[in-house]
């Protein structure tokens, strides 16, 4: 199996999800995903470079789900792909070769520090190590309100969390709570494309009236430059591991209440199993 590493590895990390791009995702899930089993096989790579592959085939697995793939089209790849790649002995020639391109091609993705996952709507922006601001993994949206969604490191630990600036002398919103497919005790949907197109993100959200995970959020005001303030809402844990259990195409909802209207703020789940994988590398 020779691997095609060197064209474009970095550009599909970086690229949106769409039908155009689906022979890439295609072509990238095939050579990762193989490399993978061969690696459980052979012991080909060090950890932080199998993390790293697993992440680009989550990647592209998503990509390819983005693009129209249904789960059961996916699945039937990896069979193919897993096979194919079983029927190598760890010393032919091609195994060896594809994988000496991997790591030559993710040499510099291991010493990122940053990388953006692109989604349908929206990214996940990762950092390995925080900034300043303190976030890790970050979604960013304008509507309904201006909020920053993910995972932020705060006096030691990481946690998800919901950032949302407040006007000055502006009331903070109240209350926040995140509700999400429970995925042991309904399968997931598959959501096609014309779905995506016609209703955005909404497409992906649970179904009026469907069995949810809900998890409330704690509440803490923080104090910003030039009497600036911003509400912190912070999910539990299990919050975090219930979306890495999600399709990439669907959506969670996170509701805040403010005085008198309460706004639904639609989250896009996308590549953030994958984005996950990426905070991992080099801490071990």
């Amino acid at each position: 199996m020779r691997a095609h590493f060197l064209i474009g590895v970095l550009t599909l990390l970086a690229a949106s999800a769409s039908a155009a791009e689906a022979p890439n995702a295609r072509a990238a899930y095939v050579e990762r995903r193989g490399l993978l089993e061969a690696d459980a096989r052979c012991q080909l790579f060090a950890h932080d470079m199998r993390t790293a592959l697993n992440a680009s085939a989550g990647q592209a697995r998503g990509a390819l789900l983005r693009a129209g793939w249904s789960r059961t089209q996916v699945g039937e790849l990896e069979q193919t792909v897993v096979a194919a790649a079983g029927a190598r002995a760890c010393n032919d020639v091609r195994t060896q070769s594809a994988a000496a391109d991997a790591r030559a091609a993710f040499g510099t993705w291991l010493r990122a520090n940053s990388v953006t996952f692109e989604g349908w709507a929206r990214a996940w922006e990762t950092r390995r190590v925080a900034g300043s601001d303190g976030w890790r993994l970050r979604q960013a949206m304008d509507a309904p309100i201006r909020a920053q969604f993910g995972v932020r490191a705060a006096r030691g630990a990481d946690r998800l969390v919901l950032v949302v600036p407040v006007a000055r002398r502006a009331a903070p919103p109240a209350v926040a709570s995140l509700s999400a497919r429970n995925p042991r005790t309904s399968a997931a949907p598959e959501i096609s494309l014309q779905q995506r197109m016609t209703q955005g993100l909404e497409a992906g959200a649970p179904a009026p009236g469907a069995v949810t995970l809900t998890f409330a959020a704690t509440r803490s005001i923080e104090r910003l430059e030039r009497g600036a303030n911003q509400a912190v809402f912070t999910f539990p844990d299990a919050a975090f591991g219930a979306l890495l259990a999600l399709d990439p195409r669907e959506t969670i909802v996170v509701t805040v209440q403010e005085r008198t209207v309460s706004r639904r703020i639609l989250i896009e789940v996308g590549d953030i199993a994958a984005a996950r994988d990426f905070l991992t590398i080099g801490g071990n």
